[in-house]
């Protein structure tokens, strides 16, 4: 029997192909072996076959490069149908600095898309690899304005849209990277990387076409007129209010954040009432009897809220309430302990 012949056999007398009147359990065990590039593909087809792998294609996204994920909170935070989908949010710089050094379009040329002398450029034809392999994606390559810009930094403003928009996330991870540069046994030079201030801009004049009914800076393509009245900086931590409130959360990663500091933890540990696990080792602000410990090329922050744990471990040694000197009164006692 021919394979036109099986297929015709198969689809019976419905005249529908085979993958759309199984089960939705089945097709849903199918695709989950499938990748994202694929799933990508069946959102393309028919309606019986895009519903099952847009859930799991959104269930846990994954990104190669900003350009990847800011193309992914466009869609979420313009579409409630497929922001609720999200169960998952993981963000690492980790591929960043390589895709940059071979040529992959970031966040930059996906914002300026619309403008021709900005656009992302034809993907790049080859990768920085030792057999010099022919590359055949389709991942838009960089524009040479922005060659030499620092594309692996995402500001705040993207996070927080997509932070605001996928309510149902059970799982946040983010992930940071720091390159150590060790000038003498005496000084160590850090280069963290990962998100970056924005500016919110509240003018009437740039209303707001996201689900969070925010704009800022990193959104706009054109400049604006900026005024005191309508534009406020916000940094990094700004997004704590934003993950605080995701009331289905259980458990938060943040590693490798210097900016996070003793009152942001206190606020995600006790404002999620589903919150089960925490990791915010390597990350805090430094203070003064704090000291920044070097073996080799590795460094760490002796930070007493970098802990590891469950929430109920971590709500135990800061209690709800705790000012910013109670913090680190109780944080430095936490630290002889441990050490």
């Amino acid at each position: 029997m021919s394979v036109s012949s099986a297929a015709e056999e198969a689809m019976g007398l419905t005249g529908k192909p085979m993958l759309e009147i199984i089960a939705s359990e089945v097709k849903d065990h199918i695709f989950s072996y499938l990748p994202q590039e694929t799933l990508f593909c069946l959102l393309l087809t028919s309606p019986a076959v895009s519903e099952e792998a847009a859930i799991l294609l959104y269930h846990c996204p994954k990104f190669r490069t900003t350009y990847r994920f800011a193309q992914f909170v466009t869609t979420v935070s313009h579409s409630r149908r497929y922001a609720d989908l999200v169960r998952v949010f993981e963000l690492s710089d980790r591929k960043e600095a390589e895709d940059r050094a071979n040529g992959f379009a970031s966040w930059r040329e996906w914002k300026y898309r619309e403008i021709p002398l900005y656009a992302a450029q034809a993907p790049p034809k080859q990768l920085m690899e030792p057999k010099k392999k022919t590359y055949k994606g389709t991942h838009p390559g960089t524009n040479y304005l922005f060659s030499k810009t620092g594309g692996g930094v995402m500001p705040i403003g993207s996070v927080v849209h997509a932070l605001a928009a996928c309510r149902n996330i059970k799982s946040c991870s983010l992930t940071f990277y720091l390159d150590i540069l060790l000038i003498s046994h005496r000084q160590v030079k850090l280069n963290f990387r990962g998100l970056t201030s924005d500016d919110l801009i509240g003018s009437l004049n740039y209303p707001s076409s996201a689900i969070s009914g925010m704009v800022f800076a990193s959104d706009l393509a054109r400049s604006w007129t900026q005024g005191s009245a309508d534009v406020e900086s916000v940094q990094p931590n700004f997004l704590v209010r934003h993950l605080s409130s995701l009331m289905r959360l259980e458990m938060v990663q943040i590693r490798n954040a210097p900016w996070i500091s003793g009152e942001d933890v206190q606020d995600i540990l006790w404002n999620c009432p589903r919150l089960k696990k925490v990791d915010f080792r390597d990350s805090g602000k430094l203070m003064r009897d704090q000291v920044l410990v070097v073996s080799g090329r590795t460094a760490k922050w002796e930070i007493p809220w970098a802990m590891k744990g469950s929430s109920k471990e971590c709500r135990a040694t800061f209690p709800a309430g705790l000012t910013s000197e109670s913090l680190a009164i109780v944080g430095q006692g936490s630290e002889k302990e441990k050490y």
